[in-house]
């Protein structure tokens, strides 16, 4: 039985009302004058009067220090878009009150998560910037290497959510927390919905959200102690393990179009420059140390006409300098390349790390930054690699083509000439990425074709570790596909590729 909406005679908590500045703030008594003071400065200043701001984020920001001697974190919801300030009209309360009567009706039942005390509106500049204040809890956010008690523990608190008929539509091991006991809390719950007793698909599509960062998902090896707590209240249905694989599956495909559409527009990993009249435009790549100032300025300042290209045609031309890579294509052209960048960086394929994207006057330059090797065509002709540098080569060779297909990418342009082994030797990265192509995860077509050409690759270089290097590829190639948990047909695709392989050969010879 699914547990209804509380009444008006289960309040959880008693709020009491201040304003400040004709700005409503509705908080509770022991940190409502302090918050009141507080609300008479701009968001801006707010790190001069006792708060620190730890994220800074495209949709929210969050701050950590003590309201009235009550250590709490402030999260502040920016208003800075059209559709940001229609929602907020439509929605009188705005997303912090909202999260606040989520994390209410989930404490009243029974739920364990963090304890907002205030929410409201405050002013930054000319507008008004929803916000929510919760006490703070010594805690760390979830990590599958946080040992079986705390995954086991976790999965617990899943099913207890999934048995009250709750879906938290954002719901990711950096939402939920492990208090110091190793208890999990609950936070971020502005997204919460109740809708009955749930499925089984709707139940594994919340797990496969939950695990979506590792490659088998709820079924990965790592998260074997969270499935089992979650198991631990009732057994599942027999088919519940097959429909964690089928979310997995369909949650991985959409999140990879989700993640390229961060390409070009600003978020966590992308600064997009406004669009103006006669004025090229840029998109930065934000890194984890954020987007290098002295590299962004030679960027800017990169003139093609004083540097000679490495190679041109009629599709643009591409230069090599000590730091980074530059290729200029059409301005739609230029987009795709940018965007397959992304692509791979979300397969976690090894890729040379995008730095920017110029758009102008219909052409377009992208800039990566230059890895420190040179191509394994040239390693391999030079002598370079010993025997066993050719065998780590072809194992991770082989990893990265089975994350690439395995994630409904295809690379048509796959040759030594376009591949460069990391300076330590632990990877393989595919750095002209002209040929990529996105497709169905479950389809194989094109895997064949793939794989023919670097067979064909392989053969022209002169076959370098015989046999073996091919039984290491395809080893490899074939766990990590078994990771993804897929299942293809290997024998097929291996007759495919041998027959393009032939052909582009005689087509070549």
């Amino acid at each position: 039985m699914v547990p209804q909406r509380p009444t008006p005679g289960n309040q959880a908590l008693t709020h009491s009302s201040t304003a400040a500045g004709g700005v409503r703030v509705v908080a509770t008594p022991e940190v409502a004058d302090a918050l009141a003071e507080l609300s008479r400065h701009d968001v801006a200043e707010w790190s001069d009067h006792g708060l620190e701001r730890i994220k800074h984020r495209q949709v929210r920001r969050v701050f950590r220090g003590e309201l009235g001697g009550v250590a709490v974190h402030v999260k502040v919801f920016r208003a800075d878009t059209i559709a940001a300030k229609a929602r907020d009209a439509l929605r009188a309360g705005g997303k912090g009150e909202r999260e606040a009567e989520h994390l209410l009706q989930v404490r009243a039942l029974g739920l364990p998560a963090v304890e907002p005390l205030a929410h409201g509106f405050a002013r930054e500049g000319d507008q008004l910037c929803s916000f929510l204040v919760t006490r703070t809890v010594a805690s760390e956010p979830f990590t599958f290497a946080a040992g079986e008690a705390a995954s086991r523990a976790a999965g617990r608190l899943l099913r207890r959510v999934h048995d009250l008929g709750l879906v938290p539509a954002d719901l990711h091991p950096g939402n939920l927390l492990v208090a110091a006991d190793g208890e999990p809390l609950l936070c971020d719950l502005t997204a919460l919905r109740r809708t009955g007793e749930l499925s089984v698909r709707r139940r594994a599509q919340g797990l496969a959200f939950f695990c979506n960062p590792i490659d088998g998902g709820p079924l990965d090896p790592i998260a074997r102690g969270l499935l089992r707590g979650y198991e631990e209240p009732g057994p599942m249905p027999t088919s519940f393990r097959a429909e964690l694989a089928r979310a997995t599956r369909q949650l991985r495909a959409t999140s990879l179009r989700s993640f390229g559409r961060r390409s070009t527009r600003s978020c966590r990993h992308t600064e997009a420059e406004p669009r103006r009249r006669a004025v090229p435009r840029w998109f930065w790549f934000v890194g984890e140390g954020g987007v290098d100032d002295a590299l962004r300025r030679e960027l800017d300042a990169f003139d093609p006409a004083a540097h000679p290209p490495r190679r041109s045609g009629r599709r643009g031309a591409v230069w090599l300098r000590e730091s980074f890579a530059v290729k200029e294509r059409d301005a739609g052209k230029a987009r795709k390349l940018w965007l397959a960048h992304y692509w791979l960086l979300f397969a976690r394929v090894p890729t040379a790390t995008p730095l920017a994207l110029r758009v102008h006057d219909g052409r377009g330059r992208v800039f990566v930054r230059r890895i420190a090797n040179d191509d394994l065509a040239t390693e391999l002709r030079e002598g370079r690699l010993d025997e066993l540098g050719i065998a780590a080569a072809a194992r991770a060779l082989g990893h990265a083509v089975g994350r690439l297909h395995g994630h409904g990418l295809r690379n048509r342009d796959l040759k030594f000439d376009n591949l460069v082994r990391s300076p330590d030797g632990a990877g393989v990265a595919m750095v002209d990425l002209d040929g990529v192509s996105l497709h169905s995860a479950e389809d194989t077509r094109g895997c064949g074709r793939d794989l023919g050409r670097l067979l064909a690759a392989w053969h022209e270089a002169g076959e370098p570790g015989g046999e073996a290097s091919l039984r290491r590829f395809t080893s490899a190639y074939l766990r990590i596909r078994r990771k993804l948990l897929q299942q293809p047909p290997m024998k097929r695709i291996l007759m495919h590729a041998a027959r393009r392989a032939g052909e582009w050969r005689q087509s070549h010879s």
